[in-house]
């Protein structure tokens, strides 16, 4: 058992119900004597987070976030399908890019308001959360999920060619992605690239190997993207961010 002075997160598997609209749900609690800040890092997601006293949206990040948090705190929070968010939140998502924001900002304190006092009132916030994902109707934006699947991809199609498919001019996608996912499309894959390190790293014994198959196309590369999204070598960043 991690003791309470530790910070730890962990994650749950989404139930079935749910996972047309969430990926996964989640929680992170503070260490009751960790002072220090947590770098979160980029991932293309938009959250809903729940404090214990304020109900939140963490828009997309374009790079790494720093959250201070109180010793001993907890947030419990669903990360959102892809292609679900703008839909369900009824708003483009460039205008919350590098942002966490308020829900009753988004929806008004009318009806964020029910979803709070739920939450003062609940055993385990995240059952409400939930219910919260399924309150609105959705249509996911399913060539945006599509894009995704393809940067997921250590031989992601150039910008060009994902345009080309789905018939789009290249602005005509990129303002669709600023739409739908909060920033353009090469910046998605930038983001997409460097979690998809993170994952191999664990399993190379370099970590310019598991850059080349995480689709890096030399060593230079990694420190460039690793330096501009979380102002990290990416030494640091691996001794930081893999278990």
């Amino acid at each position: 058992m991690i003791p309470p002075s530790v910070s730890r997160y962990t994650e749950v598997a989404t139930p079935i119900a749910l996972r047309e609209r969430v990926q996964c749900t989640w929680q992170f609690h503070q260490g009751n004597l960790d002072t220090h800040p947590t770098q979160v890092l980029p991932d293309g997601c938009v959250d809903f987070i729940w404090n214990g006293s304020s109900l939140f949206v963490a828009g997309p990040d374009s790079r790494a976030a720093i959250a201070t948090l109180a010793p001993g705190s907890t947030l419990t929070g669903v990360r959102l399908a892809h292609g679900t968010a703008a839909g369900l939140l009824g708003l483009p998502l460039h205008h919350i890019t590098d942002q966490r924001v308020l829900l009753s900002d988004i929806w008004g304190s009318r009806h964020s308001g029910d979803w709070e006092l739920q939450l003062h009132e609940a055993m385990d916030p995240a059952e409400v959360l939930h219910a919260l994902c399924l309150s609105r109707e959705l249509t996911a934006d399913r060539q945006m999920q599509w894009i995704f699947s393809m940067l997921q991809s250590p031989s992601a199609p150039r910008v060009s060619a994902l345009a080309a498919a789905l018939n789009m001019t290249e602005r005509s996608l990129r303002r669709r992605c600023q739409q739908v996912v909060g920033y353009g499309p090469k910046t998605l894959d930038r983001i997409l690239r460097l979690q998809r390190f993170l994952k191999l790293a664990p399993q190379h014994a370099t970590l310019t190997s598991a850059a080349l198959e995480a689709g890096y196309g030399d060593a230079p590369h990694l420190v460039r993207d690793s330096q501009l999204l979380t102002g990290l070598t990416p030494s640091e960043l691996v001794a930081r961010h893999v278990r």
